[in-house]
């Protein structure tokens, strides 16, 4: 079984990451996507609970059959680490496909123990912020293969400022992430 990993803050979630997966999941025959929420990011700082980003990202998923959302990183109480979090999922390599954007995937040196991931995992890397393949092929120290499509300019820090400036988001998120997100008050 080949599955793809899309880890990340998902605050909030949104199409590019759905996008992004079903381009991975037909372009490299992959059985499934499932979705990492992380707990204690560690470059970055998520304001929004786990449980409210967790519960976004099932939403999100809901209407997919090839997506789900694991809760691996649930109880965990220190900084969350992309080395960790797929030694706990203990996928063999040869099935295992991580799914990063190329802004992503050019600081991925700057990551705890990032020499390790080559033994877990094999990355698939999506175009982002006009990043190119030379820039890749100098900066990314792993073999990869690259997810082919325009590049999506969709972020989840651009959808919380567009949300809190009154600004239509509906292209950007599903009806049920919105209405969650209204219902809680998230942002």
């Amino acid at each position: 079984m080949s599955v793809g990993i899309l880890g990340g803050t998902f605050d909030p979630p949104h199409q590019a990451h759905c996008e992004i997966s079903i381009r991975a999941l037909n372009q490299y025959n992959l059985d499934k996507v499932i979705f990492i929420p992380s707990k204690n990011p560690w470059q970055k700082s998520a304001t929004t609970s786990y449980v409210d980003r967790y519960n976004m990202t099932s939403i999100l998923v809901q209407d997919f059959k090839n997506f789900e959302v694991s809760n691996v990183e649930q109880n965990n109480k220190n900084e969350t680490y992309t080395v960790d979090t797929l030694k706990k999922l203990a996928i063999p390599k040869n099935e295992l496909f991580f799914i990063l954007g190329a802004d992503v995937a050019v600081e991925i040196k700057t990551w705890n123990r990032y020499k390790e991931l080559e033994q877990l995992t094999n990355f698939l890397i999506a175009p982002r912020d006009h990043i190119n393949q030379n820039t890749l092929l100098n900066v990314f120290p792993f073999e990869y293969k690259l997810i082919k499509g325009e590049e999506l300019n969709i972020s989840s820090s651009k959808i919380r400022i567009k949300y809190e400036d009154g600004s239509d988001v509906n292209s950007l998120i599903p009806t049920d992430v919105l209405d969650y997100i209204r219902e809680k008050k998230i942002y």
